[in-house]
């Protein structure tokens, strides 16, 4: 690819048809979206994480966090993992042959057996939000999510082939939980980047307060800081301070 701006257009080119198909792509089509730029293993890696931040779902990858320290549960998560598992214990563990046919039989609409498929991989569920999890995210709502997803993957089952059906279901498990933590980590780094603007007026405020002798103005900050007024007056709502307005 010839440069940096033609690589984010056509980026944006992909994001675009993605949102024409209600917010989802396959993998396959995002390779051939790219095929003619030869992109690498860890520039795909980024397109991809791109599209999840973008609230894409891309069918087929599951972003696995295999180099990260696996963190222990909090003693609420435990407890909550503790009492949903005991509920689990409600529902009858199937084989694989009667999971099979419920395949079948859910693909044509079978409401009951639909029913019955996502009562047998309610477990499932569980066993992937603890492996997906993350500090940051509570293990409820990751296993919440997975069972939207789950949903989701028996509710498509009569669009795809019955040898893949456990695939589809706990790809759209992943996926649904996936997209979690994206959001997650997207709403973690605006507090991240809120709270350094924060230290930064505030530091300014202390800076100019001591160099001026007085209380300073918002005009005399923005200018300080390069920074347009209504930005510094939306800081400074979450500060408590209250700089003079500028006089006429």
């Amino acid at each position: 690819m010839s440069g940096k701006i033609e690589f984010l257009e056509k980026l944006n080119g992909l994001l675009k048809m993605a949102q024409a198909q209600g917010s989802q792509i396959t993998i396959d089509e995002v390779k051939a979206y790219f095929s003619e730029d030869a992109l690498t293993e860890e520039q795909m890696e980024l397109v991809f994480d791109y599209l999840l931040t973008q609230k894409v779902a891309v069918k087929g990858y599951v972003k696995i966090n295999s180099t990260e320290k696996e963190e222990e549960f909090s003693e609420e998560e435990k407890a909550y993992l503790k009492e949903y598992e005991t509920d689990l214990g409600a529902f009858r563990e199937i084989s694989e042959e009667e999971r099979r046919e419920m395949y079948g039989q859910a693909a044509t609409g079978n409401e009951a057996a639909k029913q019955k498929l996502i009562e047998s991989y309610l477990r499932e569920v569980v066993k992937i939000a603890k492996e997906m999890h993350k500090p940051e995210v509570f293990l409820g709502d990751l296993i919440q999510e997975g069972n939207l997803g789950l949903v989701l993957g028996v509710e498509i089952l009569s669009a795809v082939d019955a040898s893949t059906a456990h695939e589809i279901i706990t790809q759209q498990i992943r996926q649904s939980i996936q997209l979690l933590l994206e959001e997650q980590a997207e709403l973690t780094s605006r507090d991240k980047k809120m709270v350094e603007k924060v230290q930064a007026l505030d530091e300014s405020i202390q800076a100019l307060t001591e160099e001026l002798g007085r209380k300073v103005t918002i005009d005399e900050l923005a200018i300080y800081m390069g920074m347009e007024i209504e930005e510094i007056e939306d800081i400074l709502k979450l500060t408590g301070e209250e700089p003079e307005a500028e006089e006429n």
